[in-house]
């Protein structure tokens, strides 16, 4: 908030980073775009407050941009989303088919088990299992061998 008051005066952007020890001027200028669109309350901590937006919601927002052809700096301003990235996220997740409407579940859980997982009965787990675990020990001993070859010619000098 400082700092947003000494831009307002009139205080250049160097300065307030110096007086304040911030790195980077975006982060200036963010705190002032926030400030100027959404008031003090654009200023909390956004870890704390998080969003969450529904389905419906996030397919307006693309659809919007992709009209209007605006920006994602511009389409979040617009519709008042603090980070532009949130929405490209959105269009690569719609892209890829995984842009779903919300069942309900937790945001740490996916929507859907991956297809081929869903497919696979226990004997083929266990096969596949079995074929990662005999792939891993030819690996290390692919490994330990190289270890001694190397070892061996290290020890061998040549006269």
């Amino acid at each position: 908030i400082n700092a947003i008051l000494d831009f307002k005066q009139g205080l250049g952007i160097v300065k307030i980073m110096r007086k304040y020890g911030i790195t980077g001027t975006a982060t200036v200028y963010e705190w002032i775009r926030r400030f100027n669109e959404m008031g003090i309350q654009g200023l909390s901590d956004q870890r704390l407050c998080r969003t969450n937006y529904d389905y419906s919601y996030k397919i307006k927002v693309i659809k919007w941009r992709a009209k209007t052809g605006a920006s994602l700096p511009v389409t979040a301003r617009h519709y008042q989303i603090s980070h532009p990235a949130l929405i490209y996220q959105w269009e690569q997740a719609l892209k890829a088919g995984r842009l779903q409407p919300s069942k309900g579940r937790s945001r740490g859980m996916p929507d859907k088990p991956d297809a081929q997982r869903q497919n696979k009965t226990n004997k083929q787990l266990q096969e596949e299992n079995d074929y990662l675990r005999v792939r891993i020990a030819y690996l290390e001993k692919l490994h330990a061998l190289a270890q001694k070859k190397k070892k061996f010619q290290t020890k061998r000098k040549p006269n």
